[in-house]
């Protein structure tokens, strides 16, 4: 068996580790005490108190342990690949022999010279390029097609820096992944303090623009209502033009003034030289629009915030870097406090529209803000293809040879092929456009989520949808971040036959010989070079969004670029295409895979025509509808009325309703903890049970975040409930974890109200619930910026508790005892947490009592994310001018916070001697004095 060792396990610390390594080499797993105790996870006894942690896979036809982690003194609820707090009885374990490995997963790729292995989501075993390029010191930039492994490697290299570190690219999906991926197996450093933010959170990190980032569906829209010649009607050129010609490209102002625009070269602009008065005098009308209707572009912004940048992060990694223009860079580079600490990644060659970026530019940016000391030597280049099937790798390559044929190289960098490592073989085929040909393609592909069909232009899409039925329909402009088993290329060649062919003009197969070499164009006054190079561009990336299979269907299949890319048999059937049928389950996690990449058309179309959801039939208690129930019940006294208020009460633990009823004569409201468990086996009873069909099947009706008459999800009701196995299925769907209820509280914060006011919820029900539901980060603006809570963070939990102690004991305290919220509150709901989720020492008062200092709104301290405000000595209420993103949204705290609901019980009237007294009276009174104190707060310019 082949011993592996993970990154940054010091075996020579391990003692016993040679001896343990030698039996498992030699298959020995009764000396080795081998039993399992996971998935895929495996321990082995080094002494009488120690073990080591290991997985097995496989590799062709060799056995390999992969050793994962020491563990010390039986300590397996510390281990980071165990679940939280696992507890191990290794007496009821059985042995393990090593016929085991036989069943093993197989590992894709394993490097013969290198016996180290990383994690992230799955084993990594780093070729000699990768390898070269993880022990090359910073700066770096790495150049790698789609599937080199570029993202992996980087994540990697971030694990081995320490300090304040950064993570920033364009996509906030690629954001979320990498993070997840980051992340993944319990990944952890205290010597990293990590932001993964993508760029428009980077901008908002350092001041939060006004209005909204403009959006190139929302350009599109406006465009349309201008009238434009036909050389600007293409609104995505335009657009671009906009965003990587006239802004974006020199730093020292925010945008080209018209006279240097006009004066650009013609490797500079997408537009011939006649073209631009009329383009400017647009990019005019844009930044009106902007300027009005409450937009803000990037690249401006950008320019804007050089100004106000300061240094703060130790190492900065940048992904897709081709996506970003010289100004945004250069704000992010001018955030680290050694210049020369970054590594950036990408590869130019995934551009569709030509945004003039270029690994020289890069360089050139580099070198003017380093001086003579910045190093020659930046770029490494992998060009190895993990991805891509064979076949599909092998027309890219074609394709790279024609565009270096035609146009010239970019620059020295991008001068290369690709050389396809991927572990499965496809099929590139070229169909025949015809009626027949199209209904046998619907029909064995209509159902698959594997299965995307690309257009060239927008328009073409509506054509597509006369003959195919899948909803994964995509223009090229959408086509950055898909991936597709399956891709089939619809009139791509054809629907610019004139274009294409000049492009091809006199190649020949003798072009498309050798390696690339650095060249530049034929003809450098020849503009229809950089206007075609679109389309050559665009076809590319088409491509290669497909992983096994690519199919092209064209009316007119002979032409000349469809034979240099080695197409020349047609076929008239389709009987090599693979009838594929995809499940619910793996539709709805495309839909919200497409969603978070900001691909809404698709995801709406697979929500309405596969999975066929609808809205609910009853009315939802929120806005208009709660008000006019609250009319009906506490101004005409209606008993329907009544109880149904009485319910929404009890359901938000609103006080000040109940007090309404109880008030208005309503005597159940007296009585909530009888009313409790009537609202709950009449509304929640489903959520409650082993096999909750009715909720799923609810689901599959509404939608996985339909909302109950209260305003609920299904994971909110599933949290308050503590159902995991419910959480879980429910999140399997795809449930969305940012929404909040009539309480401003997402699905995390429900089952901490709940643990907070049920000690044995917490102890026996919290843990599952936290480990699936906890966000990631917490979105805060302070100051006009954002701020990360990392899950990590006990400040983080401290906002998430103090936002449920608002409801729970702020209106007591203060009604009753003209307290706010101390540590002391903390700590008594803190303290029936289970360790898993809150260490003995982050529940003493002590140390609550310095998170509330540390984070005081007026203390001028490092780190401080200024959560609370104290307003008496020792009593806080949160930040009134802290806000939160919410459902997209940034709002004030207290407005997704409901001070008009703080409240204290019904208490009857005192009596005392002749005098009647009513607590009531004061409380409320007392607790409209906070309400008024936090509005103020809230908005310092309110007239009080």
């Amino acid at each position: 068996m082949k011993i592996l060792t993970y990154r940054g396990l010091d075996t020579a610390a391990i003692p016993g580790y040679d001896k343990l390594a030698g039996y498992l080499a030699a298959d020995d797993f009764r000396s080795a005490d081998v039993k399992k105790v996971g998935d895929n996870l495996y321990r082995a006894r080094l002494d009488r108190s120690n073990r080591l942690l290991f997985s097995l896979y496989r590799h062709q036809d060799e056995r390999c342990a992969l050793m994962l982690e020491y563990i010390p003194q039986h300590a397996y609820e510390k281990s980071r690949f165990l679940a939280r707090g696992a507890q191990i009885d290794e007496d009821r374990i059985p042995a393990v022999e090593p016929a085991a490995a036989d069943e093993a997963p197989e590992l894709p790729y394993l490097n013969p010279k290198l016996h180290r292995f990383h994690l992230l989501d799955k084993v990594l075993s780093f070729d000699e390029d990768q390898e070269a390029v993880y022990q090359q010191p910073a700066p770096l930039v790495i150049i790698g097609s789609a599937g080199s492994g570029k993202t992996a490697l980087t994540l990697e290299k971030m694990k081995d820096a320490s300090g304040d570190i950064l993570y920033v690219t364009r996509s906030p999906f690629l954001v979320q992944n990498a993070r997840d991926l980051y992340y993944a197996n319990g990944w952890e450093s205290e010597d990293q303090n990590l932001d993964f933010l993508s760029f428009r959170e980077y901008l908002e990190s350092i001041q939060v623009p006004k209005g909204k980032e403009i959006t190139p569906r929302v350009f599109h829209g406006w465009a349309a209502r201008q009238r434009l010649s036909k050389e600007l009607k293409d609104s995505h050129r335009v657009f671009e033009e906009f965003q990587g010609a006239i802004t974006g490209t020199d730093p020292e102002r925010p945008y080209l003034s018209r006279g240097d625009y006009l004066a650009l070269g013609i490797k500079q602009s997408i537009f011939a030289t006649e073209t631009r008065a009329e383009v400017y005098d647009l990019f005019e009308k844009y930044l009106q629009f902007l300027d009005e209707q409450g937009w803000f572009d990037p690249n401006i912004v950008s320019h804007d915030w050089l100004s106000r940048i300061q240094p703060r992060y130790d190492f900065v990694v940048v992904d897709e870097v081709q996506d970003l223009t010289n100004v945004q860079l250069l704000l992010i580079l001018r955030a680290l406090r050694d210049p020369t600490q970054f590594l950036l990644c990408g590869d130019s060659n995934q551009i569709v529209h030509p945004n003039f970026f270029s690994w020289s530019k890069v360089k050139t940016l580099f070198w003017r803000e380093q001086g003579d000391g910045a190093p020659a030597d930046l770029i490494r280049i992998l060009n190895a293809n993990f991805r891509n099937s064979p076949q599909v790798t092998e027309i890219a390559n074609r394709l790279l040879h024609i565009k270096h044929a035609r146009f010239g190289s970019v620059d020295r960098e991008s001068n290369y092929l690709v050389r396809s490592c991927g572990p499965t073989h496809g099929r590139v085929g070229l169909l025949k456009d015809s009626d027949q040909v199209k209904r046998d393609l619907d029909r064995r592909t209509a159902n698959s989520a594997r299965f995307a069909i690309l257009v060239l232009h927008p328009e073409q899409k509506s054509e597509v949808r006369k003959h195919f039925r899948t909803p994964l329909v995509f223009s090229i402009h959408e086509a950055k971040g898909l991936e597709y088993e399956n891709v089939l290329l619809y009139g791509f060649v054809s629907g610019e036959e004139k274009r294409f062919r000049d492009i091809a003009a006199d190649l020949g197969e003798a072009d498309l010989q050798g390696e690339l070499r650095y060249a530049r164009g034929r003809d450098k006054g020849d503009k229809s070079l950089e206007i075609y190079k679109f389309y050559i561009n665009a076809l590319y990336v088409a491509v290669t969004r497909a992983v096994k299979n690519l199919y092209l269907i064209e009316s007119r299949p002979k032409q000349h670029l469809l034979e240099l890319l080695g197409l020349i048999e047609v076929h008239e059937g389709v009987e090599h295409v693979e009838e594929q049928s995809s499940s619910l389950e793996e539709w709805r996690h495309e839909a919200r895979k497409l969603e978070l990449q900001g691909k809404e058309e698709q995801a709406a179309e697979i929500r309405e025509q596969i999975l066929k959801q609808r809205g609910v039939p009853w009315t939802v208690l929120r806005g208009e509808a709660l008000a006019q129930l609250e009319d009906k019940a506490i101004v005409r006294g209606e008993k329907k009325a009544c109880i149904a208020l009485m319910e929404y009460a009890l359901v938000y633990r609103d006080q000040r309703l109940l007090n309404g009823l109880i008030q208005n004569g309503f005597k159940a409201a007296k009585q909530p903890d009888k009313a409790l468990p009537v609202l709950e086996k009449k509304h929640y009873l489903p959520y409650d049970l082993k096999h909750p069909g009715g909720v799923l099947r609810q689901v599959d009706q509404y939608g996985v975040d339909f909302r109950n008459v209260f305003g609920q999800t299904p994971l909110m009701i599933a949290s308050h409930m503590g159902n995991a196995e419910l959480v879980e299925a429910l999140l399997d769907r795809e449930a969305d974890t940012a929404l909040v209820d009539g309480n401003g509280l997402n699905a995390f914060q429900i089952a901490l109200e709940r643990a907070c006011a049920d000690e044995r919820f917490a102890r026996q029900k919290l843990p599952a619930v936290f480990e699936r539901l906890a966000p990631p980060s917490l979105d805060i603006q302070v100051d006009g910026r954002l701020v990360k809570l990392d899950q990590r963070s006990m400040e983080y939990l401290m906002l998430c508790v103090a936002m449920v102690l608002f409801y729970q004991r702020l209106g007591e305290n203060w009604g009753v005892h003209g307290k706010l919220l101390r540590a002391i509150d903390f700590e008594d709901v803190l303290a029936h947490f289970p360790e898993s989720i809150v260490p003995a020492r982050r529940k003493k008062r002590s140390y609550l009592s310095s998170i509330l200092s540390k984070n005081e709104v007026d203390r001028d301290a490092p780190y401080n994310r200024k959560l609370f405000k104290r307003m008496q000595h020792g009593q806080y209420v949160i930040n009134p001018l802290l806000a939160l993103r919410v459902e997209g949204e940034w709002r004030k705290i207290y407005q997704v916070l409901s001070p008009q609901r703080l409240a204290s019980r019904h208490r009857d009237p005192l009596r005392w001697g002749d005098h009647v007294y009513d607590p009531n009276e004061w409380s409320e009174r007392a607790l409209e004095q906070l309400r008024r104190q936090l509005q103020t707060l809230s908005d310092p310019d309110a007239k009080p």
